[in-house]
């Protein structure tokens, strides 16, 4: 991220990160701003990826506070009833193609922000389509309203994801700003037991360093995943659960591993192929750059370089959640 030369002198320049307070819409929020300073003259400057990352921290703690859904969310909520967003933004009443400029990253107000999470909830949903039946031709109608009588049947698993997410449904600090998906998790660990075939306490790690790293760069994790201190470093938050689950769905195969020394670890390896498409090219290139970073590595000394982190030493006694937009620019292992 760091450019080569500094635009004033062509000497090396200095990375800086500084607690700020940005306003936004007439309400403050604290951000680590960053910017690079010239060691020749003193000068600071910026550019462009430094710019965005500076002001979507400032967007993501706006739409936490006011639980306004992320432009991945929002695009899901229609994508879900097989709507288009010309008609989504005809059937909330938005204006013209409203939504559409959500989904691509355009803050809503505050009203229409809760015109969007109502038509996250299909009972909500199902009630505005019934009193917008004009809309829809019969065929249409019967469709969508199909679509939404589908997703009022509980799936069997919701209570258990909330939990493994700290009832955290919501993209906030401890999610990296990503609203969690499970079939996105079980890729992003599929991923690393395909690469790496890690055993657990490797895996944890891999995870992390990953998705931390990703916001430290983009402002966004991977996964969505949040992440505990535990006396062996950093780890999915109820990672047995999350890995028994994704063994059992056959996602992953957690074999046992006999040492040396008369001790037995848990070994990952992929039990199905690894889908790609669901990440963007700049995730996959995170993720490749993790495994290559670490493989030569050992567990142990792993488990020291984590224990270097400020997320961790900061919340390891209480064993509490680490805040991606808290610690993640603190990130020292890679």
């Amino acid at each position: 991220m760091t450019p080569n030369k500094s635009p004033f002198t062509g000497g090396e320049v200095l990375l800086v990160q500084e607690w700020v307070e940005r306003a936004f819409r007439k309400e403050a929020f604290g951000i680590w701003e960053h910017y690079y300073v010239c060691k020749d003259t003193g000068r600071d400057f910026s550019n462009q990826d430094l710019d965005e990352l500076n002001v979507q921290q400032v967007y993501n703690l706006y739409r936490s506070r006011h639980h306004i859904p992320f432009p991945d969310e929002i695009r899901h909520i229609r994508e879900q009833y097989g709507l288009s967003a010309a008609k989504m933004s005809e059937l909330l009443d938005l204006g013209t193609n409203s939504y559409r400029l959500y989904e691509s990253g355009e803050m809503p107000s505050l009203a229409n922000a809760r015109l969007v999470r109502l038509a996250a909830d299909p009972e909500q949903f199902r009630i505005v389509l019934e009193e917008n039946r004009s809309l829809f031709s019969d065929a249409q109608y019967k469709k969508v309203m199909g679509r939404t009588e589908a997703l009022l049947i509980k799936d069997k698993l919701t209570d258990i994801f909330a939990y493994l997410w700290n009832f955290h449904p919501e993209a906030n600090e401890f999610t990296g700003f990503v609203k969690p998906d499970f079939q996105k998790v079980a890729q992003f660990v599929l991923f690393f037991a395909q690469e790496a075939r890690p055993l657990k306490t490797r895996m944890n790690k891999l995870l992390f360093y990953c998705d931390f790293l990703h916001f430290k760069r983009t402002g966004f994790s991977i996964s969505g995943c949040n992440y505990r201190a535990i006396p062996f470093g950093p780890v999915p938050s109820h990672f047995h659960e999350l890995f028994g689950i994704l063994e059992a769905e056959k996602y992953i195969s957690i074999e046992q591993e006999l040492f040396e020394h008369g001790t037995i670890g848990e070994r990952f390896a992929a039990a199905q192929n690894f889908k790609p498409e669901l990440f963007t090219e700049k995730e996959l290139a995170h993720m490749r750059e993790i495994v290559a970073s670490f493989q030569d590595i050992r567990t142990q000394k792993l488990i020291e370089i984590s224990h270097d982190e400020k997320g961790w030493a900061e919340n390891q006694q209480s064993r509490s959640l680490i805040s991606y937009q808290q610690y993640a620019f603190h990130l020292k292992g890679i």
